[in-house]
């Protein structure tokens, strides 16, 4: 190991296991198989590396998950006396958490890395396709209790917005930051996340079934590698549709796995 710093694996919006009971899908607990990062933070301890599971908002806005993010890491940390920095490994909106948590609280001197995988860092144009039709859904939601606020900072607008006043933050600060995309061809992507693919793939191109490629990448300096893996595969589940490729489910998921076993070794302090 070239880092002592501990790893915080953060969740992207939505996050399905909430559905499950809460005794099934527990953070920081030696059993993650139904956790959201399936079967991601056993993998990385038993090579020895300290890893926590952040829980922030189910589909609260940026600015709420981003505060969120930051109060997990001073509870993990002791307010930074145990590690003086942390590396953050994010899924899909987990990555944007990061990236505003840093710059809205000012966390460069805390953070030693943040990679990401499959992050709309530019936007998603589902996300738009999607609230040009459901607008009003989201206020009638939180309304009623439910809040999916966060789907409107997955916008391009958004996101081109917060990257324009980001920019040269970013660019000056000392946090590494590394991104990984995922793509599959159609027939591979998880039924569910069909028509999104269809759509993302009409206007930006090659994608996991929610982000495309170009999306995830941010900036080509900061591409690590493009996953043969679709949305729900990136954070080691399997789905049915990988039975074309004549893989066995433990070996697909084993693979998935090492992706992150590679990002890990790959830390430094």
């Amino acid at each position: 190991m070239n880092t002592s710093y501990p790893i915080v694996l953060s969740h992207g919006i939505f996050p399905f296991d909430r559905l499950f009971s809460p005794f099934a899908s527990r953070d920081n607990h030696p059993d993650d198989r139904l956790h959201y990062f399936r079967k991601i933070r056993s993998t990385l301890m038993e090579k020895g590396y300290t890893v926590f599971h952040s829980r922030v908002c189910w589909g609260g806005p940026l600015e709420l998950r981003a505060l969120d993010l930051k109060m997990n890491l001073l509870r993990f940390t002791d307010d930074f006396k145990k590690w003086p920095k942390v590396h953050i490994i994010a899924h899909s909106m987990g990555g944007l958490d990061a990236r505003w948590m840093i710059y809205r609280f000012r966390m460069e001197e805390k953070i030693a890395s943040v990679t990401t995988i499959g992050t709309p860092h530019l936007g998603s144009p589902y996300a738009r396709w999607s609230l040009e039709r459901l607008n009003r859904l989201v206020d009638l939601s939180f309304l009623l209790g439910l809040d999916l606020r966060g789907a409107r900072d997955l916008t391009p607008d958004a996101c081109e917005e917060r990257n324009r006043l980001t920019a040269d933050f970013e660019a000056h600060n000392k946090v590494v930051y590394r991104t990984i995309a995922g793509a599959q061809p159609l027939e591979r992507i998880f039924k569910p996340l069909t028509s999104s693919w269809k759509i993302i793939h009409a206007l930006d191109g090659e994608n996991d079934g929610l982000v495309s490629v170009r999306s995830a990448t941010w900036k080509e300096e900061y591409l690590f590698k493009v996953m043969d893996a679709d949305h729900l595969n990136q954070i080691g589940w399997w789905d049915s549709n990988e039975n074309i490729t004549g893989i066995s489910r433990e070996a697909f998921e084993a693979d998935i796995r090492s992706h992150y076993l590679e990002i890990a070794d790959g830390l430094k302090d």
